[in-house]
């Protein structure tokens, strides 16, 4: 039986010359491929020592950044939280500002850090839309600038409406109009004048009806009765409310803040539903004026008479008329 081999290996010259080859190619490739990355990380990456809530990120290109900001900013954000009031305790807890990481943003900040500093998240704050303010009603708004409103409360009346929409046309001013749901369905051509005009429209509530005297559910549909009606005439939807006649408690507040409204009263009342002559309509609002007020009128004839003159003498006093959202915000 002859002896039979079952593998054989000959090394040559020319075999080890080619294994050679092959392996400094090898090498070659791959020094050459971390040589590169290390120059692109150098070139294009974040510089070196740049840290983010303790975390080194130098090298990083801006591809790997979005992973990385994920994992490091989670317990970050903040979630936003409308203020609310307990109906039991009749408390009103307080609202929670919102945070929210802007990632592109602070990767924008951190490519364009320089080395061995710190960066901090780009944040994007979140406002609530209810806050402990619209829990309280307002008397008047910001009292910093030489600015006030005209709230033109409407539950019944259309004769003088457009006389006064042509009165502030002619001296370019801007009001707040509290419309009732039942005086929109009974004149929506002239909701509609007041709108398209560019005034800002307030609720008054579906009807006339006194709130202070209804639990919390009909306060709601009083106040939703109105907004339904508003806006479908319209289209624009009232964020503040004026109760009717002014008749109101906390209750009735803190009903509307739920639903989103700021509950509005007034500062200066003309009285101008008794119908007075237009001289003390126009004093009792020139005498009385104050930054932030917001007055309250009614579409009536010395109303309409009085608006000129009292606009003239306002403005030559420095003061400038906007409507009541603009005071509130400001």
């Amino acid at each position: 039986m002859s002896n039979s081999k079952w593998f054989s290996l000959v090394i040559t010259r020319k075999t080890l010359l080619i294994g050679i080859i092959i392996f400094l190619i090898i090498i070659a490739v791959l020094t050459h491929a971390a040589i590169y990355e290390y120059i692109e990380r150098r070139m294009y990456g974040v510089k070196p020592g740049v840290v983010i809530l303790g975390h080194d990120l130098g090298g990083l290109l801006e591809h790997e950044l979005y992973d990385a900001l994920i994992s490091i900013s989670e317990g970050e954000t903040v979630e936003v939280q409308n203020a609310s009031y307990d109906w039991h305790s009749n408390i009103v807890y307080p609202e929670r500002i919102g945070k929210v990481i802007d990632i592109g943003a602070t990767i924008n900040s951190i490519m364009q850090a320089p080395a061995n500093s710190q960066v901090e998240f780009s944040l994007i704050y979140v406002i609530p839309s209810i806050t402990q303010a619209h829990f309280s009603p307002f008397y008047h708004g910001a009292v910093d600038e030489q600015k006030f409103s005209l709230m033109i409360n409407v539950d019944w009346g259309n004769e003088y409406i457009p006389s006064m929409l042509d009165t502030f046309k002619r001296y370019d001013v801007l009001t707040t109009w509290f419309l009732t749901g039942n005086w929109v369905e009974r004149f929506p051509e002239l909701a509609l004048k007041i709108a398209e005009a560019g005034h800002e429209l307030g609720n008054h509530g579906g009807w006339h009806g006194k709130a202070s005297e209804m639990n919390a559910d009909q306060v709601r549909d009083l106040i939703l009765t109105g907004e339904e009606k508003i806006v479908d005439i319209t289209g624009q939807k009232p964020m503040l409310f004026a109760p009717p006649g002014g008749d109101m408690n906390k209750q009735t507040a803190a009903v509307a803040a739920e639903l989103g409204y700021k509950t509005i009263m007034w500062t200066i009342d003309t009285v101008d539903w008794q119908r007075p002559a237009p001289t003390v309509i126009i004093d009792r609002v020139i005498t009385r004026i104050q930054n932030g007020a917001f007055v309250l009128m009614h579409p009536t004839e010395p109303t309409a008479y009085a608006l000129p003159l009292i606009i003239e003498q306002l403005r030559e006093k420095g003061y400038e008329i906007v409507p009541v959202s603009q005071l509130l915000y400001e």
